[in-house]
């Protein structure tokens, strides 16, 4: 309650809050603005507490309120320099696809709760995913509370849908792998019929690198004698940024695999030499300057299996391959965590569960003994993890 001077879009303004109305007036730039808004303020102020609430009135001379889109060309501009370039991307497409052509045009004060309400509703009947409904949710979060911080807007309306994601009809995509076999004939394929992808689809499958990892790599990051990989960026939509988890990691390498990375990295050194330059680029695109797309290893990949037989897989299911294969193996869970680079051990719990070899069958006979009476015999190995092989 009262008066309040804040500086905005660089001038100073007051906020005033009196008895359930609100008005926000420019007053001027710099400390000049500054000097002259608190001096209003004062006076205000003064007035308000002998029952004077004109100031409050409307009047012809007050300015419109903003509109939405203004507002969230603001927050856009304060906030975007703290997101990664493949988090910018999508809110500035979530912005300018979802929001703006339904509350673009609006003042700010148009948008209230029931009409965010209404708006949600719409955006669920659509059949959007979860993701991309918290997505807007975020988005259109951020803008309203800018407003509601210049005293624009009494509330954030966004508050009214919060916790309303609803539920999806839809089949849920669990972790899909390769057995050892299937993997050994890919890899085999992928090296007579796409070459120059095969060391991409290789450390993917035998390190378990995420495709911007695996497509990010330099030459520099290869430690040939170590028999590791120093991951230090991923590449998005070609954009070049920290890893997933906003920190490096170092992976270790089976040594076939480094051997046919560290030929990569001699050919990739011979070339630049010839050129008169350094290498840079383990997997080069189209010119040395930026590494391949995505695209070209999802090519690759789907060349692979059609030669080989294999049903159709992602990218993201050779990392999903190695995983699981080496928890059947009896790879403790934590080093495959950390080789994944995962944030916690429960992120890859929950992934693998499947891969633990009989641990829901031995739950399901303990179970039917209990519901038989007869518990004479105790159940096989209940323990979550297979014990670590010995060395």
């Amino acid at each position: 309650m009262g008066v309040r001077i804040r500086e905005r879009d660089g001038a100073w303004w007051l906020f005033i809050n009196h008895q359930g109305k609100r008005k926000a007036k420019r007053i001027g730039a710099g400390e000049t603005g500054k000097k002259a808004a608190k001096e209003a303020a004062a006076k205000i102020q003064a007035k308000l507490a002998l029952g004077d609430v004109g100031i409050l009135e409307p009047s012809e001379k007050s300015a419109p309120a903003p509109t939405f889109k203004e507002i969230a060309e603001q927050w856009e501009r304060v906030t975007a320099p703290d997101w990664k370039r493949g988090t910018l991307i999508t809110y500035a497409d979530v912005l300018r696809s979802r929001l703006l052509p339904v509350f673009g045009k609006l003042p700010i004060t148009d948008v209230t709760p029931d009409r965010v309400e209404a708006w949600w509703v719409a955006a669920r009947e659509e059949g959007l995913s979860k993701r991309r409904l918290s997505c807007l949710r975020v988005v259109l979060r951020g803008i309203c509370r800018r407003a509601v911080n210049q005293g624009l807007l009494r509330t954030n309306p966004v508050e009214r849908i919060e916790g309303r994601m609803g539920r999806q009809d839809s089949e849920v995509r669990q972790a899909d792998y390769l057995t050892q076999e299937d993997l050994a004939r890919l890899l085999t394929t992928a090296d007579r019929v796409c070459p120059k992808q095969y060391p991409i689809l290789l450390v993917m499958a035998t390190v378990g690198l995420r495709m911007g990892e695996a497509v990010g790599l330099q030459v520099g990051d290869l430690d040939v004698p170590g028999r590791q990989i120093h991951i230090r960026r991923t590449v998005r939509r070609g954009y070049i940024s920290s890893p997933k988890s906003g920190k490096g990691r170092t992976v270790d390498v089976p040594a076939t695999t480094m051997a046919v990375l560290d030929r990569v990295r001699e050919t990739r050194q011979a070339e630049a030499a010839y050129q008169g330059g350094e290498a840079r680029w383990l997997f080069p695109g189209p010119t040395a300057a930026m590494p391949t797309t995505s695209e070209r290893v999802r090519a690759g990949l789907r060349k692979a299996l059609r030669a080989a037989g294999i049903r159709r897989i992602r990218p993201h299911d050779l990392r999903h391959t190695l995983a699981t294969l080496a928890i059947q193996a009896g790879v403790p869970l934590l080093t495959v965590s950390r080789q994944l680079g995962h944030a916690s051990i429960s992120t890859t719990a929950d992934l693998y569960t499947h891969a633990v070899p009989g641990s829901n069958r031995a739950a399901a006979e303990a179970l039917e003994a209990v519901l038989a009476g007869n518990q004479t015999q105790p159940p096989r190995n209940l323990t979550p993890y297979p014990p670590t092989r010995a060395s």
